[in-house]
């Protein structure tokens, strides 16, 4: 069970390094691809789906643009963006073989000027809402919905993959991932109600995949990037109500110094929350109600048992549960996660890794875990 936790751990650690100051300064954008004398990797790998850290001068070196992912809709789009983009690394960077560390390329003042609307052919930009390098398309000055051009690119994310090289590293693989809207927010006057355009995904692909080909060239007029294999992945956030976050749906590569991006691949992947209020069911949303029926039935005080359900195409592949309390004491909560594991056994789908988390209103209480194969869950109750 330690070794559970201790993947916990790093997954939140990782997060977190890519959480904080978003405004850039002291920051620069850096050509370097190679690391300082002194940097090592972690010599420990938790399992094949995780990548080994570079470490340099004895600490982690954290991104260029660290915290942009900030802005996202939500916590769980953050998560889903980070750890998504380096799933999806793994074919084009095995972890077996290359060594991980956050992006170093591109500095939270490029990517903000990015993702903001082009200012087309005006030669004295508004610079807080629009830039000659923005991505985005330029505003048409409309205000309705359906007629207004949308802002399709929320976000950017490098992350960079490192190979030995003697007694140092050097940067052999960049991934960059894309976050679009499904959904655009925006106001029609200064501080006034919200609005949305809502984006289909069509559109979303073809203008995601076109700003991967610009953003591509401009990375291969870098120094030290000529070169160098790169990653894009087009991730659609989910709306700020979603409960779940938003999944990778295309992937492409650029090789050998090609200044577009080519291979793109669809991802057929979705996520959905239970329980469903889109009057859908399947085994897997009866097999959730009745392990829902049963934890509510047992403990009064809970304010909801809720998941998140993964799945490629039509296939469940991994689900997160979360049990949400208000009021507690350590024997409830032990006999609460007891209870929880009984049930999950004897109710979830099996063959598919399940994380269950138990949380009050101080934080989480106890934490629940079943690899794919496995038959009975772990458990911890924290103190």
């Amino acid at each position: 069970m330690k070794r559970k936790l201790i993947v916990l751990a790093a997954s939140c650690g990782l997060l977190l390094t890519a959480c904080g100051d978003v405004t850039g300064n002291n920051q620069t954008t850096t050509t370097d691809t190679s690391t300082s004398e002194k940097a090592k990797a972690t010599t420990s790998q938790l399992s094949k789906d995780y990548y080994r850290n570079v470490i340099n001068d004895g600490q982690y070196k954290v991104s260029q643009s660290r915290g942009v992912s900030l802005s996202l809709n939500s916590g769980y789009n953050i998560k889903a963006f980070e750890t998504g983009l380096m799933n999806l690394s793994h074919s084009e960077f095995p972890t077996d073989t290359y060594y991980f560390q956050e992006g170093q390329q591109l500095d939270a003042e490029t990517i903000s000027k990015w993702i903001k609307r082009s200012s087309g052919d005006n030669s004295e930009p508004d610079l807080t809402v629009s830039d000659p390098e923005g991505l985005n398309p330029v505003d048409n000055g409309e205000l309705e919905p359906d007629k207004r051009a949308p802002k399709y690119l929320s976000q950017i994310l490098e992350q960079n993959y490192m190979v030995k090289d003697g007694d140092n590293f050097k940067l052999a693989g960049i991934s960059i991932g894309l976050a679009l809207n499904s959904v655009d927010y925006y106001q029609k006057v200064q501080y006034g109600a919200e609005f949305k355009t809502d984006i289909q995904r069509a559109n979303l692909e073809a203008e995601g995949k076109k700003m991967a080909n610009e953003i591509v060239a401009r990375l291969r007029k870098m120094e030290g990037l000529g070169n160098i294999p790169i990653t894009v992945g087009l991730f659609e956030q989910t709306p700020k109500d979603s409960l779940a976050g938003g999944v990778f749906f295309s992937e492409g590569v650029s090789k050998d110094g090609a200044a577009t991006v080519a291979n793109w691949k669809d991802i057929n992947e979705k996520k959905v929350i239970f329980p469903r209020t889109d009057g859908e069911t399947s085994n897997e949303t009866t097999s959730f109600e009745n392990f829902k029926s049963q934890v509510q039935s047992f403990f009064p005080n809970l304010n909801g048992v809720t998941a998140e359900a993964t799945y490629s195409g039509d296939q469940l592949i991994k689900m997160k549960a979360t049990v949400t309390t208000q009021f507690y004491g350590q024997s409830e909560i032990i006999a609460l996660t007891q209870h929880v594991s009984d049930n999950a056994s004897k109710y979830l789908p099996p063959n598919i890794p399940i994380e269950i988390s138990i949380n009050s209103i101080d934080g989480m209480e106890a934490f629940l875990n079943r690899d794919s194969g496995e038959k009975e869950f772990q458990s911890h109750v924290f103190d």
